[in-house]
């Protein structure tokens, strides 16, 4: 299925398994076939940066960019079963012709852009952090080099945030404040409660869903090794990959923030974080008690 993805062809799929809630999961036994297709999936038709910034988190997108600017490569550090790998990103900024927005890219994309070059860039992914949103690439953005597009539009808001790192111990687990938005056009400028939401923006009204019993981020407070406190943001599947290099794998079904075992854990090691200063957002955070490779 990744040969199609990237080839951008139809594809069908048989023998999947149900998995509940009208969604299914590939196994071994799954098979793919191409298949003409006269649609375009929406994350490979190509659309502006104004357009991208009312998008929501997680979401693909395809668009045509100039590169603006190129930060200094930044290095990552993940867990990688008993040892800690590490890997090179660079801080970007990419813009066209209805504004400009910040962009990740790893190592192995470093050789595939350059300054002042246009591109169309497919199959990147949308983050949003603190209502901050960025744009980063995965195994399967591609990029290819296009004429110029001409001049751009570059805002004061698109500037390279370079990383810091401390180390140190977690203190304090808890919830985000969840703030609401519309289903349908994405903006914040809403009336919410507990029943529906009405926007403001776009006069429409639409049901109020809450969000999974498990969050997919949560804040921790880090006591660093200069008796500071730090307020970060950290996805949830990271915190749960930390219980699990603690043999602590039982706690991770159950709710994060109400069990009072998961943070006697986390309290218990020392972790080395690399985070985004203008957002708070962790981008790394593994153990600190092994040895670096």
């Amino acid at each position: 299925m990744g040969e199609y993805l990237n080839n951008q062809k139809g594809v069908k799929l048989n023998k999947l398994k149900f998995n509940g809630d009208n969604t299914y999961i590939a196994t071994n036994e799954t098979i793919a076939t191409e298949k003409l297709l006269s649609l375009t999936p929406l994350c490979t038709q190509i659309t502006t940066i104004k357009n991208i910034e009312s998008m929501s988190d997680g979401e693909y997108t395809s668009f045509t960019c100039k590169i603006i600017g190129i930060g200094p490569d930044e290095t990552i550090f993940f867990n990688n079963g008993p040892k800690r790998i590490q890997k090179l990103k660079r801080a970007i900024i990419v813009a066209d012709k209805t504004d400009s927005i910040n962009m990740n890219i790893w190592e192995n994309h470093f050789n595939l852009i350059k300054q002042d070059q246009s591109y169309i860039i497919k199959l990147a992914k949308v983050k949003i952090y603190n209502d901050d949103i960025s744009i980063t690439t995965t195994t399967h953005s591609t990029y290819e080099p296009i004429e110029d597009i001409g001049s751009v539009n570059c805002s004061d808001s698109a500037h390279i945030a370079h990383e810091s790192a401390i180390s140190g111990v977690i203190t304090s687990i808890g919830l985000l404040e969840q703030r609401c938005s519309c289903p349908k056009c994405y903006s914040t400028d809403v009336e919410c409660n507990d029943k529906t939401i009405k926007c403001i923006t776009c006069k429409s009204r639409s049901l109020y869903v809450k969000d999974p019993i498990k969050p997919n981020k949560i804040k921790v407070n880090i006591l660093d090794s200069h008796q500071n406190i730090i307020e970060l943001i950290v996805d949830t599947c990271n915190i749960e990959a930390l219980l699990e290099r603690c043999n602590r794998t039982e706690l991770i079904e159950g709710d994060l923030v109400e069990q009072e075992a998961v943070l006697l854990a986390l309290s218990s090691i020392k972790v080395f974080v690399n985070f985004n200063p203008k957002n708070m957002h962790i981008n790394s955070i593994v153990l600190n008690n092994i040895e670096d490779n």
